[in-house]
């Protein structure tokens, strides 16, 4: 029997959520929901959904296995509480909420009624990050003791559009939020955090850079924008091994390991061997060979299936059907922990975000 979904939301994340879909272990997305109900009857006749309905309620008490909230992040706490409440496992897309307060009341609220919910963070769920994740567990990385990563794309800037609106928008809350919880899944939670970033004219961070450190004792660096572009790449440093994952990163599919070798030590050391390894010569000759040299290690690839968002639908499957009510994957705790240091790092420029269920 196919797993019915319910869709909250017929934003771009709602419709690829909707197409991953197909890719997915027997699911279906059976009826959607829009503040715009004329939006809700068009995101169905297009997307082949069975349904479209005039609320959100209607939506959450049809005959559903699960319900993904796409909605804005300032709606999240309470679109959140409306699944719960009818028993409705939740798969809220990522961020899992706008403020570490909510993110905390959605969790609470969770567990106090033994219902499913987990962050759509659906990166975290693709085969290469899975493989990612095990190389940690098994070892083969050693102590992962640094984290970099960028999500930097450069966008049209619209005061109107998510990712420039002033309530819930930013480059830190859109899109650093995925190295962020990628060096979360190598390292541990985050900790501790500082940020720096610039403003935009709607005051939301365009660009910025996040360092924090995690539960294990190592640093991650995220960075993101939406006002340029860079690498979309994401290296794992670990004492064994290094990973770096190929762009995007929100959607890997190939990964480089390459062990680590350490130096015995930079010091010159004097005499005529040094003189000879830092003359111009030498120096030349090794700019040469750097060029002709091959990169090191081996190649991963695991590739997704469909457009990448089905694999996160399989897990929230794979958890109702097994009566877990969070993911091990993406738990509960680790998702709070990721919006709290994102507050302490919008803090550190001026950027804290209220509890938008107390407006």
């Amino acid at each position: 029997m196919a797993f019915r979904w319910a869709i909250l939301g017929t934003g771009p994340v709602a419709r690829k959520f909707a197409l991953g879909l197909r890719a997915a272990q027997d699911a279906a997305a059976v009826v959607v929901a829009s503040r715009d109900p004329a939006r809700a009857r068009a995101f169905a006749a297009s997307l082949g959904v069975a349904r479209a309905v005039d609320s959100y309620e209607e939506a959450v008490e049809a005959e559903v296995d699960a319900v993904y909230v796409a909605t804005p992040v300032h709606l999240r706490r309470a679109h959140a509480a409306l699944c719960l409440a009818r028993g409705r496992p939740a798969l809220l897309e990522k961020p899992f909420a706008g403020a570490a307060a909510e993110a905390e009341a959605i969790a609470t609220a969770a567990r106090e009624a033994g219902v499913f919910c987990m962050e759509g963070m659906w990166t975290r769920f693709t085969p290469l990050a899975r493989r990612l994740a095990a190389l940690r567990e098994e070892g083969a990385l050693g102590a992962v003791r640094l984290v970099e990563g960028a999500f930097c794309v450069a966008e049209r800037p619209d005061p109107a559009g998510s990712l420039f609106r002033a309530q819930d928008g930013g480059a830190l809350l859109h899109r650093g939020v995925y190295p962020l919880s990628l060096a979360s899944m190598l390292m541990g939670p985050p900790v501790s955090a500082t940020a720096t970033a610039t403003l935009g004219e709607t005051g939301v961070d365009e660009d910025c850079a996040v360092l924090a450190r995690h539960a294990n004792g190592g640093i991650s660096v995220s960075r993101a924008s939406l006002r340029v572009d860079a690498p979309l790449e994401l290296l794992a440093a670990g004492e064994r091994a290094t990973a770096r994952v190929s762009a995007p990163l929100y959607r890997p599919s190939r990964m480089r390991i390459a062990k680590t070798a350490p130096r015995r030590g930079m010091g010159g050391g004097g005499g005529r061997l040094e003189k000879l390894r830092e003359s111009g010569l030498a120096q030349g000759l090794l700019q040469r060979l750097a060029a002709l040299r091959p990169e090191r290690g081996a190649t991963v690839f695991a590739p997704f299936a469909g457009n990448g968002y089905g694999h996160q639908a399989d897990e929230v499957r794979r958890c109702v059907e097994a009566g877990l009510t969070e993911s091990p994957v993406m738990p509960l705790a680790e998702s709070v922990a990721i919006i709290a240091a994102m507050d302490q790092a919008r803090a550190a420029w001026g950027g804290g975000r209220d509890d938008h269920s107390k407006r």
